[in-house]
């Protein structure tokens, strides 16, 4: 039990010196990454919860955190479907269908996918779009997932994703892997548990397509002097250069401060290692009031990540000054939520909400819908 004790204390120091040391290092990685769509998150409770919620998940909504979740799952099969409208009229949306069985083993499938479509072509010749050609992004990845309960505190899971990313006339395709683990025990009584999860292991997109070719001049047609002006133009193509998968390294801890029915208070811990930015953490809290006689349950959640690339140094404080608040980049990170569970005789069904602060861009709002037979 003292060795439980000393990681979590181990986990509570990494939290909080992350945000010391990421004060010192620039940025430098910010935006350098692919296919972003993959970390915007999946279902409304795990969003609400950020991504600590890789140790708390024990449902379908684990195929995204942290795949050795599906592992502890409850009843049969278990399916989620969430919407989020994001930003400049884009959206985003993931599926996820998982299934125990043996109580040892479970398999589950996902999808994910963000765009958007029919917006206009501007060029330097044609400003104004007035060719009427429209141009669209679809980003998705399928994934399926694997799980096992190697003994009754310790799971463990894989998870294969396929990625299609399309932006206007060119694509890309990769692959990426999620290795998930889960530890939990008791502490005082109360459930405690442990996970080390990393998300998206995987090399780089480029892209290719016709959306890359020109047509290349040897000459300068304008200048009658240059011998090659008359020769005509040779098809080519630029070669566009590769950008890597946003990976991300999290180690996680819950703790259920309260866990006496009808009253349940999780308190959620994270550190992360991204490869698109600097060291971060997160820290989480879910409260639900729920009994065995009632069919009804509701959960209240919030979480705050911290956001490195937020903290700017006094020079660039001064550069940014009217482009950007201070108030507004403390609350990049933020989310609250909440949502509501109803049991049947042979399912259960579960809706939940979430709101999402990402600082000067704005906020957004996602909803989820669920289901789980018993």
């Amino acid at each position: 039990m003292r060795s439980l004790i000393r990681a979590g204390l181990a986990l509570l120091f990494l939290g909080g010196t992350s945000g010391t040391a990421t004060a010192q290092v620039e940025n430098t990685n910010i935006g350098t990454s692919s296919a972003e769509f993959m970390a915007l998150g999946a279902g409304a409770r795990g969003m609400a919860l950020g991504g600590s919620f890789s140790a708390l998940t024990r449902d379908v909504e684990a195929l995204y955190y942290n795949p050795a979740g599906i592992a502890m799952m409850d009843g049969g099969l278990q399916g989620m479907a969430t919407v989020m409208p994001y930003f400049a009229d884009t959206h985003y949306y993931w599926v996820g269908l998982a299934f125990p069985w043996d109580y040892q083993w479970a398999i589950g499938l996902s999808f994910g996918s963000f765009g958007f479509g029919n917006q206009p072509v501007y060029t330097e010749a044609d400003p104004e779009g007035a060719s009427g050609e429209v141009y669209g992004v679809s980003e998705s990845y399928v994934a399926f997932s694997f799980a096992h309960a190697f003994i009754d505190r310790f799971t463990g899971g894989v998870t294969a994703k396929i990625i299609i990313d399309q932006l206007g006339k060119t694509s890309a395709t990769g692959f990426a892997f999620d290795i998930g683990t889960n530890f939990h025990t008791e502490l005082g009584n109360r459930p405690i548990a442990f996970s080390v999860v990393i998300q998206n292991l995987a090399g780089s997109l480029e892209h290719s397509g016709a959306g890359l070719d020109f047509a290349a001049f040897p000459g300068d047609p304008n200048n009658p002097d240059d011998p090659s002006a008359n020769v005509d133009p040779s098809p080519s193509r630029f070669q566009s250069q590769s950008f890597p998968i946003p990976t991300a390294f999290r180690v996680g801890i819950v703790y259920d401060v309260v866990a006496t029915l009808p009253h349940r208070l999780s308190m959620l811990g994270e550190f992360v290692e991204p490869n698109a930015g600097n060291t971060t953490w997160g820290l989480a809290g879910e409260y639900e009031y729920g009994t065995q006689d009632k069919p009804i349950s509701a959960a209240l959640r919030a979480s705050y990540n911290y956001q490195a690339d937020n903290y700017l140094s006094a020079e660039e404080e001064a550069q940014f000054a009217g482009a950007t608040s201070a108030s507004d980049r403390g609350l990049d990170g933020l989310a609250l939520g909440a949502g509501l569970k109803w049991r049947f005789s042979s399912f259960e069904a579960q809706l939940d909400y979430v709101y999402r602060h990402f600082g000067t861009m704005g906020t957004v709002d996602a909803f989820t819908i669920a289901f789980r037979s018993r």
